[in-house]
């Protein structure tokens, strides 16, 4: 009997043993990674191309005879044809023509003209004396898209104050164009 016992004592500790070493292998096993999966990502950007602008032609309103009230004369900036609205100047030609700025960049950029001033005062050469133009209007819509090529022309007509007797000469002033663009 003690044989038996002898052999139960024996088999206990080789079981504890097996079983021990079962444990630590399933152990093991378990800290093996998990079959990985992989995917990739896209990095894009856009980088959009600045617009520039560029002058073509200035606003330019003709000769005209002073008369003896205020005159004022509107310039179509589609055909830039003048329009006397009241008084009694008298256009005389000069070659009226509206302004013109051609806006560039990457086709069909969608871009915005202002003027910045809603109203300016030319002033005679080497006097003080002064005009008034003042409502500039655009030869259509004020956003537009640049077009296959990547331009678009913009005209800008105004308004021209011509005051009561008016003192001869030429008269200058400028008025800024801004272009936005999305």
């Amino acid at each position: 009997m003690e044989q038996v016992r002898d052999q139960k004592r024996a088999f206990k500790p080789r079981f504890a043993r097996a079983a021990f070493m079962l444990s630590a292998l399933a152990c093991i096993g378990l800290t093996q990674p998990l079959k990985a999966q992989s995917a990739s990502g896209d990095a894009t950007v856009v980088v959009n191309q600045g617009v520039n602008m560029v002058k073509n032609s200035d606003l330019h309103f003709g000769d005209f005879i002073a008369g003896t009230i205020q005159s004022v004369f509107r310039m179509d900036p589609a055909t830039s044809t003048l329009d006397q609205r009241n008084g009694n100047a008298i256009s005389i030609g000069g070659a009226p023509t509206a302004a013109s700025f051609t806006a560039y960049g990457a086709p069909l950029t969608i871009v915005r003209i202002t003027v910045a001033e809603n109203r300016i005062d030319i002033v005679r050469d080497g006097g003080t004396e002064t005009m008034r133009v003042n409502r500039f209007r655009f030869d259509g819509a004020r956003n537009r898209s640049l077009d296959a090529s990547g331009e678009t022309t913009y005209q800008i007509g105004g308004q021209l104050r011509i005051g009561a007797n008016q003192v001869g000469g030429t008269y200058r002033g400028v008025f800024n164009v801004t272009i936005d663009y999305q």
